[in-house]
């Protein structure tokens, strides 16, 4: 047998049982004594005086004990192991129950004719039926971040009943997360008061959700368990639909939706791409379409397949943009049966502007055309006489840029740039961390120890080679070395033209930490070096873009791979694919009305969120923290322009594997604490009945006896008071 309280901090309440004792000691002190001719004649006799003395020690002590047993009751004592007779001393426990729910997309897998989170649902509101009144329950659902559907814990039954039946309308998404769902589990019992708890996991079983590799994970959550005033015993159920769990038809997913840019202009072409992937059983053929704002491309279907069970496909769409403004671009599979139509659509978000805003800094303009630092790249960028410009560039000099030249740009170049002052750089830095990207191209005029000092430089700039004056060749780009998502093209081919380029001088380039090199010298230093910052990104390049540092300018791939950087640059840092619980941060052009402080949002389940204006140095910016699940969201724009702003929370890629927890990884997750698999649901309430009246359980509190006793103190603290007071009455 065991025991302990429910509430400790209510133990202190002992202490009071020492007042009557103080009261007593006090009153000793403050009562005089005067001696008066006719004390002789009132004095008590020896044997009266004892029995007022014993009546009244008796009578503190029956206050201390009342004392005592009230503040014991409060700390709600309760006998553990109880079962037999002894078992109803304090009548039946009430209990404390947390059911989590899976609420992973595999839980709607069909098989059997129907579905695991049908069943799971179906068991958790069977557990509620056979709970009685006092026994209190929250429901959590457990997906890539743990959402209280019922939490607080709560006695209206009923109202749990009610809150499980809707979750029949909610369509699962991403992954779950166990070890998650249980430390929030333990939370919620640590608020409640009841001397029995447990918690009931119903899932589909699945090995991803559990993470039975993430062991500092488990160890953290028994070491919570074990925090508790009082351990729940904790259930697992599996619910694998059909008799045999094999799914009603293959399992077709679309995941990795990737475009080739985040940012592109009208008429420039965009690849869409995506991984098709079968989990079985059998062979998948299936139909990939592409959307564009959910609505089907012409012409863009293709078939996939036969893939066999494990198989997967790459699938490829190349589209061309036309209108200005944020656009879905989806891949979808289509016909044939599919047992889990949840994952057969994934998505990408992208921006379409009229032109490329990009602000060039030229740091030595030059007297003659073609002379300047910037010359050849603003031709490059956006050729005089072309009606419609990929890129508008504007070009300032170094003592005319300002913080205001950034408002509205999505591309800043530094083009052999001395030093920047103190608002400058700050204005870059703040042009970082809202997405936007740099390109730096250093020439003969830096202050190498301030560039050396900038947090945001992918390198640290070393001494030159070569010499501008002299014109002679020391270097040229090496194509074999071009890495990431803009250089390969520019490398293929026997000869490729961008290996043609002369370099007269160079700076020496030692990458940062959190950099890539993803081109390099024929010499074997780096060229090209990267490194994302904030939400966007920068680029710095080994030596200038102008006629003065070798022959790139009139390259025949110099005006393509300009463009080809200043998109990739414009593109940020994957600002609109985050992961659930991360926020999602919306940039607003035009500058919306001062007055609006919030935009409506739409989750991927439909519902209504609020999205929080934030404005800041003559930018403003719509922010949403409610990504709790995985899915496309869409962000409401205010009039005028109106329209929607797209952005997709990635899921976890793992729940594609429909693979089962192994039991020597549950009997792993179940060493040293009361964790149990229960294989079958139907026994589960019998089991969870059994455990209760067992070794472990059968927790019976014995408040109310304490009660009653307190309640005896008391009745005989009234009779030694009256039989005192009528002792004192006699003398």
């Amino acid at each position: 047998m065991t025991w302990g309280v429910l509430n400790a901090a209510m133990l202190l309440g002992v202490l009071g049982a020492a007042v009557p004792v103080v009261i007593h000691l006090l009153n000793r002190r403050r009562d005089p004594i005067i001696e008066w001719g006719a004390m002789q004649f009132l004095e008590l006799g020896r044997r009266a005086r004892q029995k007022l003395k014993l009546t009244e020690m008796l009578l503190m002590m029956a206050r201390m004990g009342l004392l005592a047993v009230v503040a014991l009751a409060l700390a709600r004592p309760y006998l553990g192991g109880i079962s037999g007779g002894m078992g109803a001393l304090g009548g039946g426990a009430s209990r404390d129950l947390v059911i989590v729910i899976d609420g992973s997309a595999s839980m709607g897998r069909a098989t059997g004719g129907t579905t695991a989170r049908a069943e799971a649902l179906k068991g958790a509101r069977q557990l509620v039926s056979g709970l009685k009144a006092g026994d209190s329950v929250a429901v959590l659902l457990a997906g890539d971040r743990v959402r209280g559907v019922v939490d607080p814990s709560s006695f209206d039954l009923a109202k749990v009943d009610a809150a499980i039946a809707g979750l029949a309308k909610v369509n699962g998404r991403g992954s779950s997360d166990v070890p998650a769902a249980l430390a929030e589990a333990f939370r919620v019992l640590e608020r409640t008061q009841n001397p029995d708890r447990e918690v009931v996991v119903l899932g589909d079983g699945q090995r991803a959700g559990w993470r039975p590799g993430d062991l500092g994970r488990w160890n953290l959550v028994r070491d919570l368990h074990k925090r508790l005033p009082v351990p729940p015993r904790v259930w697992a159920v599996s619910f694998g639909g059909g008799a045999d769990g094999t799914a009603d038809a293959p399992n077709g997913s679309i995941s990795g939706v990737k475009v080739s840019r985040g940012l592109v202009t009208p008429g420039l072409p965009l690849t869409v791409s995506g991984v098709v992937e079968n989990a079985g059983p059998g062979a998948l053929t299936r139909m990939a379409e592409l959307l564009i704002d959910g609505v089907p491309a012409a012409g863009e279907a293709q078939v996939v397949g036969p893939l066999p069970a494990g198989g997967r496909g790459r699938v490829e769409f190349k589209t061309v943009m036309t209108a200005a403004g944020s656009h879905l671009l989806t891949i979808r599979l289509g016909g044939g049966e599919d047992s889990l139509a949840s994952d057969d659509e994934g998505s990408a978000a992208v921006e379409v502007a009229a032109a490329l805003p990009v602000l060039l800094v030229d740091g030595e303009p030059g007297r003659e055309p073609l002379s300047g630092e910037t010359d050849f790249l603003r031709a490059a960028l956006a050729p005089s006489g072309d009606d419609a410009p990929q890129v508008q560039a504007t070009v300032v000099t170094l003592e005319g840029f300002k913080t205001s030249s950034l408002q509205n740009k999505s591309v800043l170049v530094l083009a052999n740039v001395e030093r920047l002052d103190l608002d400058q750089s700050a204005a870059v830095a703040r042009f970082l961390d809202s997405g936007g990207g740099v390109l730096v191209a250093p020439g003969d005029r830096l202050d190498l120890a301030w560039w050396n000092a900038q947090s945001w430089m992918p390198a640290k700039l070393g001494e030159r080679t070569g010499d501008f004056a002299a014109r002679k060749v020391v270097a040229h780009p090496a194509p074999s070395t071009f890495t990431g998502p803009v250089l390969p093209p520019f490398g293929q081919g026997e000869s490729p033209a961008m290996g043609e380029a002369d370099l007269f001088a160079y700076r020496r380039l030692e990458p940062v930490a959190g950099a890539s090199v993803s081109a390099r010298l024929d010499t074997g230093e780096p060229w090209v070096v990267e490194k994302p910052q904030g939400r966007g990104r920068v680029l710095l390049l080994a030596g200038p873009l102008d006629a003065e540092g070798g022959t790139l300018p009139v390259n025949p791939d110099f005006v393509p791979l300009t463009h080809e950087w200043a998109f990739h640059l414009a593109g940020g840092f994957e600002p609109r694919a985050v992961k659930p619980g991360e926020p999602l941060v919306f940039d607003l052009n035009p500058l919306p009305d001062a007055s609006l402080t919030a935009l409506a949002v739409l989750t991927p389940g439909a519902e209504r969120g609020k999205a929080v204006v934030v404005r800041a140095a003559g930018v403003a910016r719509a922010r949403f923290e409610g990504t709790h699940e995985p899915g496309v969201y869409q962000l409401l724009l205010p009039e005028p322009p109106g329209g929607s702003a797209y952005a997709v929370v990635q899921g976890d890629d793992r729940e594609g594997d429909a693979s089962p927890l192994e039991p020597a990884e549950a009997g792993k997750l179940a060493e040293g604490w009361p964790l149990r698999f229960e294989a079958d649901a139907s026994r589960l309430a019998a089991e969870m009945s059994t455990a209760a009246q067992g070794g472990g359980g059968g927790r019976r509190e014995v408040w109310r006896w304490l009660v009653l006793a307190a309640l005896g103190a008391l009745c005989v603290e009234i009779y030694l008071t009256r039989r005192l007071v009528r002792g004192q009455g006699l003398a």
